[in-house]
């Protein structure tokens, strides 16, 4: 579950969704709309609590920088207590192997953005290589490429792109995809589970319904049928 709060970075209101919603969920996950504004002690005491109902708790904050700044950031985030770090492949091959074999001397995990949920994302994600003999490869092929390589322990693609589900999820050699996108970004859960989607990222679908849990309860029982 992303706790995507969209009235400001409360602690308190952090604590009360994850405690409301924890028997329903695998893990959270924290984005830089949150991570940022709390301090160390109420990030440890949030990841405290996930820990507490047996969940995982990930890092939202798409790494794509130098070996070294990686190398610090993921350093600083495992001490907070988060379990896994999501990470762009922008950086490369050679980057992106680095910060899977420090998250797994740690013993957390690296979740590699294969190919967004948001619009416009065919910008980045979609756009195309132009190699030699006149081949064409979109990038996302290319991200694919280095996380298989690197041996991640998932990728992100977005609910709403299932043609790059089918396709990744083909090629994913057994890595399991998460998906974000469901609901407020047009994805179906349903078509999403049967194109490859594992595990489900749902923030807002959830925390902005009337009633959370029966919203989280109803998504469930749609995957289980």
């Amino acid at each position: 579950m992303a706790v995507d709060l969209t009235d400001g970075p409360d602690l308190q209101a952090a604590i009360r969704t994850i405690s409301s919603l924890e028997e329903h969920i695998c893990a959270v996950k924290l984005n830089f709309h949150l991570i940022l504004p709390l301090s160390r002690s109420e990030l440890l005491q949030i990841n405290g609590l996930a820990h507490s109902y047996g969940l995982q708790s990930i890092a939202d904050i798409k790494l794509n920088d130098i070996p070294s700044t990686n190398e610090v950031a993921i350093a600083h985030l495992a001490k907070m207590g988060f379990d896994a770090f999501t990470v762009n492949p922008f950086i490369g091959p050679d980057g992106l192997e680095a910060t899977v074999l420090q998250a797994h001397g740690l013993e957390c995990g690296i979740l590699a953005l294969i190919y967004m949920s948001h619009v416009g994302a065919h910008f980045g994600f979609g756009a195309n290589l132009f190699e030699g003999n006149n081949q064409v490869t979109p990038i996302y092929r290319r991200f694919l490429e280095y996380a298989i390589k690197s041996q991640v322990d998932g990728m992100v693609i977005g609910a709403n792109q299932t043609h790059i589900l089918k396709e990744v999820s083909c090629r994913a050699d057994k890595i399991p995809i998460y998906s974000p996108g469901l609901g407020v970004q047009g994805g179906d859960a349903k078509q999403a589970s049967i194109s490859g989607t594992d595990y489900f990222i749902v923030g807002r679908a959830i925390i902005q319904s009337k009633e959370p849990v029966r919203a989280l309860t109803q998504l469930r029982e749609t995957l289980n049928h």
